[in-house]
């Protein structure tokens, strides 16, 4: 019987971390949303402004590469802090469960990469 209550244990620890996770990535999100957002009047400030096209482009073109390096830092900062705080429950769990947890980062690491290679190439 010691068992099930460790597994218990173990599975309310993963399931508590897993939604402080959740609450950090989606306060993370609004951060984010609210630095775009920011970034956005700056814009509409600058494109108002009587400047010729190329300056405004420039500056558009500026603006929205900080945006996106601080978007992708932040994702960065949430990803690791994910990972971070998981990696010392991986070892409690059982095989299985750790090779999907492997697996979700994998394919968290791959999505990134895709999206700043689309980024990129724009």
């Amino acid at each position: 019987m010691p068992e099930v209550t460790n597994i218990s244990s173990i599975s309310k620890g993963v399931t508590d971390l897993a939604r402080d996770a959740a609450y950090v990535a989606v306060g993370l999100g609004v951060l984010g949303y609210q630095r775009a957002q920011v970034q956005r009047v700056e814009l509409q400030n600058l494109l108002s402004k009587d400047v010729s096209l190329d300056q405004r482009l420039g500056g558009v073109r500026n603006e929205l590469t900080k945006g996106i390096a601080q978007l992708d830092e932040l994702l960065e900062n949430a990803t690791q802090f994910i990972e971070t705080s998981l990696q010392p429950l991986e070892a409690q769990l059982p095989a299985s469960v750790t090779q999907l947890t492997t697996k979700a980062f994998e394919q968290t690491r791959e999505v990134r990469s895709q999206i700043r290679q689309r980024v990129a190439s724009s």
